[in-house]
């Protein structure tokens, strides 16, 4: 265990099923749901409302630090994802428009290290946390690592059936964008780039269902299950 509970870390690029997989693996360990990127996807939406230019490096370092940001860790959580300076934020964080601002944030080192701490805050208790570099900086003495990619293609259809749910269509531009350019643009940043953790079970979950993926992470987890004892 880590801290004052078990520490669960799931990496991969988009749309490879990390949040779908990890709330239900959250629900089954009784641990809090942490999606890191959340903080990066909020601070974006701040961002773009405050006028700042997606280049402005001290700006956005400056926000990060400074703006207060609440990100909701119920796996069972319904309505807003995350609170900034009071107000509930959920579509917004996800939107396609915003997919450039997002990369160019998430790549930035100053930002990196301002909203560092407050990822680890809110997994401090112990967590299942998911995102591109959770077990790899954030919580690098995880109790278990894992790693889920896909295909292209397969990540390209999942987003934008997620995003179809979410009410937000989506052109095959702006898709190609949020998934591909972004997972090429977040592997290559000198800051925490995507990559799989030392001693992460890697994951194909091409051609399994999201509950075959669970079953695999559960069983790995072993004596973190609170079943289990």
């Amino acid at each position: 265990m880590s801290g004052g509970g078990a520490v669960v870390t799931i990496d991969g690029p988009a749309g490879v099923g990390k949040s779908t997989v990890g709330r239900q693996v959250a629900r089954s360990l009784e641990l809090p749901f942490l999606d890191t990127g959340i903080f990066y996807r909020a601070l974006t939406v701040a961002a773009a409302r405050a006028g700042l230019r997606p280049d402005d490096e001290s700006g956005l370092a400056a926000l990060a630090q400074a703006f207060e940001v609440e990100v909701n860790t119920d796996p069972e959580a319904q309505g807003w994802r995350a609170m900034v300076d009071g107000s509930p934020l959920d579509l917004e964080l996800w939107d396609p428009q915003l997919s450039l601002r997002l990369a160019l944030a998430a790549g930035l080192g100053p930002v990196r290290a301002a909203l560092l701490e407050r990822q680890r805050e809110a997994g401090g208790g112990g967590v299942v946390a998911v995102g591109r570099d959770t077990g790899t900086v954030v919580f690098p003495a995880a109790d278990r690592k894992f790693y889920l990619d896909a295909p292209p293609w397969v990540r390209l259809e999942r987003r934008r059936q997620e995003l179809d749910r979410r009410g937000l269509p989506t052109s095959d531009a702006l898709l190609a964008e949020e998934v591909v350019a972004r997972d090429q643009s977040d592997s290559r940043r000198p800051n925490a780039p995507l990559a799989v953790p030392e001693g992460a079970l890697v994951i194909d979950t091409g051609s399994i269902s999201a509950t075959e993926v669970v079953a695999l992470v559960l069983a790995a987890c072993g004596d973190l299950n609170p079943g289990h004892g």
